[in-house]
């Protein structure tokens, strides 16, 4: 799955081959995710550049958009 990591005002992005962009911002407890729309100013980073708390959350996205892009094996639900 093509993906690629943006930043803009200490909230983190991800942009999916499928369209989909995620953010991700900082809260009392962790990070908080919600589906958005890519601000114009958004950079993009490297995988190193995440905080390291956040890592495992994207690695966790992108690994069910792998699944989810590779389906179920013709099984219609």
């Amino acid at each position: 799955m093509q993906a690629t990591l943006y930043t803009d005002d200490g909230a983190y992005f991800i942009r999916l081959g499928n369209g989909l962009t995620i953010r991700w911002c900082r809260a009392e407890e962790g990070w908080n995710k919600s589906r958005i729309e890519l601000p114009s100013g958004a950079r993009q980073i490297d995988f190193a550049d995440l905080p390291e708390a956040l890592r495992e959350e994207v690695l966790a996205v992108l690994a069910r958009a792998a699944a989810m892009q590779g389906g179920m094996g013709g099984v219609n639900n």
